[in-house]
């Protein structure tokens, strides 16, 4: 009887173990799989665009006085206004060109100089070279322009420095250069000789292949060969009568 009882108990014991162990152990479809972490936007970083060059703020300084239509004289120095030019002293309309400064400015004012970025700080003369503008904001290489008094001259177009402006002075310029390079104001333009456009000897009158290339009345301006009998008067002229050597590379063609 007590084998009996004892087997009993056993048998219930490992009934109890094998019901708890079932219920311990989730089935597969009790499993659930943990939500994936979100995942964090992210934005892209915008490519950096090249900027120009930053152009250096204009310097306030005081006007003592006019030198020429094209050159005044400051508290920080002589200035050479940038990308114009104005006849010299003693020809015709310099006086005009003088007058035109004058009449915007006194001792004293005050007048703002800028100088764009990659632009010569002075010229051969030690000139300072910059844009000047009165107080007001009137740009005094552009009045100069527009009045008659300068041509657009000293940038890109004949070797020197570009300027941001040169596009606007050109467009603005009403005066014209003459056969001989100098300025001819609007005022001056029916006292100014103007030479033919065509003729024989035309060509006399330009003692380089330089001074030539700056005629505003339509000469050519070469190549003149001197095998085409046509040219070979002008190629005389500029290879050997001015003695400046127009056929530097002995090619045939004066002014190329």
């Amino acid at each position: 009887m007590a084998r009996n009882t004892l087997a009993g108990i056993g048998l219930a014991a490992a009934i109890a173990i094998i019901v708890t162990g079932c219920a311990a152990e989730p089935s597969v479809a009790d499993v659930v799989e943990p939500a994936a972490a979100p995942t964090a936007l992210t934005t892209p970083t915008p490519t950096a665009l090249p900027t120009a060059p930053a152009q250096p703020a204009p310097d306030l300084v005081t006007f003592v006085e006019v030198i020429d239509g094209d050159t005044i004289e400051t508290s920080a120095g002589t200035v050479r206004i940038i990308g114009i030019d104005t006849p010299e002293r003693g020809e015709c309309g310099d006086v005009q060109a003088a007058a035109a400064i004058s009449g915007m400015l006194s001792a004293g004012d005050a007048v703002e100089l800028g100088v764009p970025a990659g632009q010569n700080d002075q010229d051969r003369h030690g000139r300072l070279i910059r844009y000047v503008a009165t107080a007001s904001g009137v740009d005094l290489g552009l009045m100069q322009l527009e009045a008659g008094n300068a041509v657009a001259r000293y940038d890109s177009r004949d070797g020197y420095p570009a300027h941001p402006r040169e596009t606007a002075y050109h467009a603005s310029q009403v005066a014209a250069l003459g056969p001989d390079g100098a300025v001819v104001t609007v005022a001056c333009r029916q006292t100014a000789p103007v030479a033919p456009p065509t003729g024989d000897g035309w060509w006399e009158q330009y003692s380089s292949c330089t001074k030539l290339k700056k005629n505003s009345v339509g000469h050519p301006t070469g190549p003149f060969s001197r095998d085409d009998p046509s040219q070979a008067g002008a190629y005389d002229w500029f290879a050997i009568r001015t003695g400046n050597n127009g056929d530097g590379d002995g090619d045939g063609l004066a002014c190329e």
